[in-house]
C-alpha cells in the first residue's frame, strides 16, 4: 500500500510521501504546526460560539488587518505617528460589531430551539440566519469603506475619492439594471 502511494504521488513530482505531506501541510515544513492548529482550534470554537463561518470569519480577519495596516500606513502619510489611542478606537469597533453578530447568533439559536413546536419560530430562525449573515457581510463593507479611505489618503488624495469612485460605480450599475427593468416591462 505504502509503495503504491508513494507511486502514485511520484506522479504529481513529490519524490516522497513526507514531501507530498509537507505540500498539503506547509506549517509543518517550518515548524508552525502548533501556531496553525491552535489558530485552527481557536476559529473554530469561536465561530460556533459567535455563530461567523468560517468564510466570513476569515474575511472579517483579512478586513481589520487591512484596515490597521492601511490605517497606519495613512498615519504616516500624514505624519501622524502610531498612537495607542486611535488603535484602541479600533479594538472598540471591533467589540461592538462582535457583541451585535453574538446578539444575532444568540436570537438565532433561541428560536432554532423552538422552531419544530412553532412556525413562527421557524420564520424567526430563518430571519435570524439572514440578519447574522446580513451583519456580518456589513462588517466587512464598513471596513473596505474604511481601507479606500485610508488607500486614498496613501495615495495623496482625498479621504473620500475612492469612495466617491465607489458611489460613481453603484449607481452606473443601478442605472443598467433599471435600464434592463424597463426595457422587458415596455
Amino acid at each position: 500500500m505504502i509503495r503504491f502511494f508513494t507511486r502514485f504521488v511520484a506522479t504529481y513530482g513529490y519524490d516522497s510521501p513526507k514531501e507530498f505531506f509537507l505540500s498539503v501541510a506547509p506549517s509543518f515544513k517550518y515548524n508552525l504546526q502548533f501556531p496553525a492548529i491552535s489558530f485552527s482550534a481557536v476559529t473554530a470554537v469561536v465561530s460556533e460560539w459567535i455563530g461567523i463561518t468560517p468564510f466570513l470569519a476569515m474575511a472579517m480577519l483579512i478586513a481589520i488587518v487591512s484596515e490597521m495596516w492601511t490605517g497606519i500606513r495613512a498615519s504616516k502619510v500624514q505624519g501622524i505617528g502610531f498612537e495607542s489611542f486611535r488603535f484602541s478606537r479600533c479594538i472598540i469597533k471591533l467589540c461592538i460589531w462582535l457583541t451585535i453578530i453574538y446578539i444575532t447568533h444568540s436570537f438565532y439559536l433561541e428560536s432554532k430551539a423552538g422552531a419544530e413546536e412553532s412556525f413562527v419560530m421557524l420564520l424567526a430562525t430563518l430571519f435570524f440566519s439572514i440578519v447574522k449573515v446580513f451583519v456580518m457581510t456589513w462588517f466587512c463593507v464598513e471596513h473596505v469603506t474604511s481601507i479606500l479611505e485610508n488607500l486614498a489618503v496613501i495615495d495623496g488624495k482625498p479621504k473620500d475619492a475612492l469612495i466617491k469612485q465607489v458611489g460613481i460605480l453603484w449607481v452606473t450599475v443601478t442605472d443598467k439594471f433599471r435600464r434592463k427593468a424597463d426595457e422587458t416591462e415596455g
